[in-house]
């Protein structure tokens, strides 16, 4: 300590004073030229030191550890010796200077089995430092054996090497890090074969060096400081997209084949409620990634029954962290995040004024809930199912894929039953309020309250919502329609604007806007600037397409029509190619991908142009259980013709012989 009292010298504010007065709150110096100053408490308290020598009541030799580091550091057998010491040097303390001390100091020494100089010397410490004076340093030094900190180097050297290659053994690292560190070290000792173990396994903590490679890299890239946190305040202020790769095997309906499906997901930070899903076979789109956002502007129902449970719907997100990739929202990459940064799905979040936040590279810590998520998936369903696979290889059971199986359709019907009917209402461990530090909350009592604390909902107000979903095609409106990527598309729509220049600016001066369903390009879609309204443009060649016409296979027809030189009837190319594919001829990445996406295509659903409801805001999936059950209920009944040639001759009853036709 520091005394402040009047006569002292102390050093502050770069110069020497003299304390000449004490007061409340302040203290008046006085400078070796003569001249005062006064200074509050406070700024002594900040920056005062003392000059004289005898001001410091501990030198800093003795105060490398502190009081309560030390005395916590000691075991309770060292801690009870300590105690009864601190009786015996409390009593030296109180008659120090009197008569009988050297008799009190001696009959100390010899209780303690010490010498009187340590004695004298333990009290002194005692007298600066309290209790933790009587501590014994060598309690509290390291036991370890002693490895030359160049080893150490090398070692640490060694293992960085190794995060982007194969899981080696320790004994290579060992035989490694004496190579290099006898190359730097030639005259360096090192350590024995125990002792190397050891100290490999501790310098390679965090590291996972002779754990999972994927983890390893994925630490590997972690960021070093402090790591921030997203923290909502609400509802709907941030969601967390991603997409993950289901453990099960899934089977598409044409050719009866197992295909690998993705699930792209959506969750609200705040009450980790899910918002919207999609499962995809193959791989997902961006306009899976659009349908899952749409699912997020609308109230979702979680489940095939009429009294499926609905919600919790937060209306418009304020803040979007889409995929694994950290770039810039409006760069398109080239690896697997692509669907989720795509000029599309930029485009739709900037028309509804969310915010994009991408998450760091190969981070999965900066979408911990999803990721929490998609283990709560398989652990509590997924793994139960026929058709469960494992996370790896090293997981599958043998011939999984003879048993029982679901179509991609049912999968995800599934999965969305599970969503509304368990994990909505099971308490989550992290899921706490604040004001409720000890009771796990479900994400549905989580939304609750959320939205009465926060008391905002942002709503979308335009009925055209699902529109802004939609991909933007610039085009001239000619006598006959628009054409978009060699189609032609017309309707009544466009009578008031054909052949006539468009107000736009920008880019696309002169032309009209057009929106596009990337799945369904059967129908485009035209807003009259004049009063708004939405038209609906029919394909000129999607009279006989009765189901979703996606983009991939309109462009595929185009492509056989080329090649083959003739005009295509888009829906028999797409059977043709269906049939080829259930006939399992050789055919090409792209369009065994296209393929497997075609099969697992929904049923069809009819919009009009003022129809608010988008196939992507309910389960866009195929109710097979109640297919199932009316046929067990009404079987079909098919007509007995054996009866055929009586029939015949009933009603030609002057007909003697059946006449045939030669052509």
């Amino acid at each position: 300590m520091l005394e402040v009292r009047v006569g002292t010298r102390l050093w502050f504010d770069g110069e020497g004073w003299a304390v000449c007065e004490v007061r409340g709150t302040s203290v008046r110096l006085q400078g070796d030229g003569g001249r005062y100053r006064t200074a509050a408490v406070t700024d002594l308290l900040e920056g005062a030191s003392g000059l004289d020598p005898d001001s410091h009541a501990v030198d800093a030799g003795q105060r490398d550890l502190l009081s309560a580091i030390g005395l916590e550091s000691l075991t309770l057998k060292q801690r009870t010796r300590l105690e009864a010491e601190v009786e015996i040097f409390a009593e030296l303390l109180a008659v120090r200077g009197a008569d009988e001390a050297p008799a009190r100091m001696r009959s100390a020494a010899t209780k303690l089995g010490l010498s009187l100089r340590t004695v004298q010397r333990r009290l002194r410490r005692f007298d600066e430092l309290g209790p933790a004076g009587l501590i014994d340093e060598r309690l509290l030094k390291d036991t370890r054996r002693s490895v030359d900190p160049r080893w150490d180097d090398a070692c640490t050297e060694v293992l960085s090497r190794y995060t982007n290659r194969s899981t080696p053994s320790q004994q290579t690292v060992i035989r490694e890090t004496n190579r290099v560190f006898l190359e730097s070290v030639p005259d360096g000792v090192v350590p024995t074969r125990s002792v190397a173990y050891e100290r490999v396994v501790e310098l390679d903590a965090g590291r996972h060096t002779f754990g999972d490679a994927p983890r390893r890299r994925s630490v590997a890239k972690r960021p070093q400081g402090v790591l921030g946190q997203l923290r909502p305040n609400r509802p709907g202020e941030y969601v967390l997209m991603d997409g993950y790769k289901l453990d099960v095997f899934a089977m598409e309906p044409v050719t009866m084949r197992w295909v690998n499906t993705e699930l792209t997901l959506a969750m609200d930070l705040y009450d980790r409620s899910v918002k919207g899903l999609r499962l995809r076979p193959v791989a997902a789109k961006s306009a899976d990634v659009a349908s899952v956002l749409l699912q997020c502007l609308t109230p979702q129902q979680w489940g095939r029954r009429p009294d499926s449970p609905s919600g919790p719907y937060a209306g418009v997100p304020e803040h979007v962290v889409l995929g694994s990739v950290g770039v810039f929202p409006d760069t398109i990459v080239i690896d697997h995040g692509k669907v989720y940064l795509s000029e599309h799905t930029m485009g739709v979040c900037r028309r509804l004024g969310i915010s994009v936040q991408p998450a760091i590279p190969d981070k999965p810590t900066d979408k911990p809930a999803l990721e929490r998520f998609f283990k709560s998936l398989r652990l509590s369903l997924l793994d139960k199912l026929s058709g469960y696979k494992g996370p790896n290889i090293a997981y599958r059971g043998k011939d999984v894929e003879k048993g029982a199986f679901y179509y991609v359709t049912e999968l995800e019907d599934l999965i969305r039953e599970w969503v509304g009917d368990v994990y909505h209402l099971r308490a989550h461990r992290g899921l706490r309020d604040p004001l409720l530090p000890k009771v796990d909350l479900s994400p549905q009592e989580m939304f609750n309250r959320g939205i009465e604390f926060s008391g905002l909902l942002r709503l979308p107000a335009a009925e055209d919502l699902r529109y802004e979903l939609m991909e933007v095609q610039w085009r001239k409106i000619h006598h006959y329609g628009v054409d978009i990527d060699g189609r032609r598309y017309d309707g009544p729509g466009l009578n008031t604007y054909r052949a006539r220049r468009s107000d736009y600016g920008g880019a696309h001066a002169g032309k009209w806007p057009i929106l596009v369903d990337v799945d369904d390009v059967r129908a485009v879609y035209f807003q009259d600037p004049a009063d708004k309204r939405w038209h609906r443009l029919e394909w000129r060649l999607a009279s006989g397409i009765n189901a979703p016409f996606s983009k991939d296979a309109a462009d595929y027809t185009r492509r056989i029509s080329i090649a083959e030189h003739r005009h295509v009837d888009p829906q028999q190319a797409v059977e043709d190619l269906l049939a080829r594919w259930g006939r399992e001829e050789v055919m090409g990445r792209r369009e065994r991908n296209l393929a497997i996406r075609l099969a697992t295509q929904p049923s069809s659903h009819v919009f009009d142009a003022g129809e608010v409801t988008d196939r992507a805001s309910v389960p866009g999936v195929i109710d097979l259980l109640t297919a199932r059950e009316a046929r067990k209920a009404a079987p079909t009944q098919h007509p007995d013709d054996l009866d055929v040639f009586e029939r015949y001759y009933a009603e030609h009853p002057d007909s003697e012989v059946l006449e045939v036709f030669d052509e």
